[in-house]
């Protein structure tokens, strides 16, 4: 059986262009379109859909009450924002992803109905798989489905075994769900947080300046979009720019951001590989904490195995509570997990380690 998709979107062009790319895919059952926000949740209520779209822009109410409702009815309903490109509709897709909603796709700009098709349809194809490989899977917490099954993973408890102290950085991956879950870590790290932090969130450009807006203003923390030519220091936040890679370099005393625009790796870019490649590079007395939450795919797995040899500390975001369990669960299957937090503690594992003989060289 296929998804059950439902549109809500007041554009009568843009319901066309969106039903008929959404039809044309395997996966999807049925597709179902309502232009206001009342009727999109009465379609919901007697559909039950699997995923809806939503537009945030609608004429009878506001999109956030929509989403908002949704997720009180129905907790477990995949909702998809459909956002425009423009830094108002990177703000609330945000603001939108951080209060539930799961993934966004970009309203195609091509100057005709099939260009336009075409640009819609390689943005709905990831974000369709992905939410018929939870469905499949039995919920928004399982992994993606595999063809074959992969071996069981026993996730270490946190606090079994003691961290090698003297850490000098903190280096996060995360994608789908990220938003969310960042919004549930970042502002919970103390303003007294003795290291820098650095984070890799699979995101396009515009949408990650956004994020860390977000974040900057709910965090204790100063987070920002780092740039080129940024130094690393203790009790900040680097968000690596949607679009480009971010590795952290030695030179001199200093710890130095550089950005690169090379070809993407796991498909993704900016990829936790190529961060987690270069602090492990870095290498000497300092060691890295890191973590891994919730998100599709295997990015950061093989960037966790160069860590690991540098004498990094791992926790990764326990499966009940990801949206997706697939890059906590490359980690974990791989052993190279330290331990296994639920995402609501977090913060307070990483505060505790952080605090833990730090190295005072950044």
């Amino acid at each position: 059986m296929g998804l059950r998709v439902l549109v809500i979107e007041d554009s009568l062009v843009f319901q066309k262009i969106m039903a008929e790319v959404l039809r044309d895919l395997p996966c999807v059952e049925t597709v179902d379109v309502a232009g206001r926000g009342a009727d999109g949740l009465a379609a919901a209520e007697k559909n039950t859909p699997d995923v809806v779209f939503l537009d945030l822009h609608l004429p009878d109410m506001d999109g956030m009450a929509v989403l908002d409702q949704m997720k009180k009815r129905w907790p477990r309903l995949k909702v998809v924002v459909v956002s425009g490109l423009s830094i108002e509709g990177a703000d609330l897709t945000i603001a939108a992803l951080s209060r539930g909603a799961q993934q966004f796709v970009r309203k195609p700009t091509g100057s005709g109905f099939q260009q336009s098709v075409t640009m819609l349809r390689a943005e709905l194809e990831p974000v369709v798989a992905s939410v018929r490989s939870q469905v499949d899977g039995g919920g928004a917490s399982r992994p993606v489905v595999r063809t074959s099954a992969p071996p069981p993973v026993t996730a270490r408890p946190a606090g079994g075994r003691a961290p090698t102290c003297g850490f000098w950085v903190t280096a996060i991956a995360v994608s789908t769900g990220g938003p969310e879950a960042l919004s549930r870590v970042i502002p919970k790290l103390p303003a007294g947080y003795p290291l820098p932090v650095v984070i890799v969130q699979h995101m396009p450009p515009m949408f990650t300046l956004s994020l860390a807006r977000s974040l900057d203003a709910k965090s204790p923390l100063q987070v920002v979009e780092a740039a080129d030519g940024d130094i690393l220091k203790a009790g900040t936040v680097y968000i690596a720019p949607g679009g480009r890679h971010l590795a952290v370099f030695r030179e001199g005393t200093q710890s130095v951001c550089r950005l690169n625009d090379d070809p993407p790796e796991q498909n993704v870019r900016p990829a936790a590989d190529v961060l987690f490649r270069s602090l492990a590079r870095i290498g000497g007395p300092q060691r890295v904490l890191a973590a891994v939450m919730t998100g599709m795919g295997e990015d950061g797995l093989a960037g966790m195995r160069l860590l690991k040899g540098a004498g990094g500390w791992c926790v990764t975001q326990g499966e009940s509570s990801c949206v997706v369990y697939g890059m906590p669960r490359a980690i974990d299957a791989a052993g190279l997990s330290d331990e296994s937090v639920a995402l609501d503690e977090i913060a307070g594992r990483l505060t505790s380690l952080a605090a833990c003989g730090r190295v005072a060289r950044i």
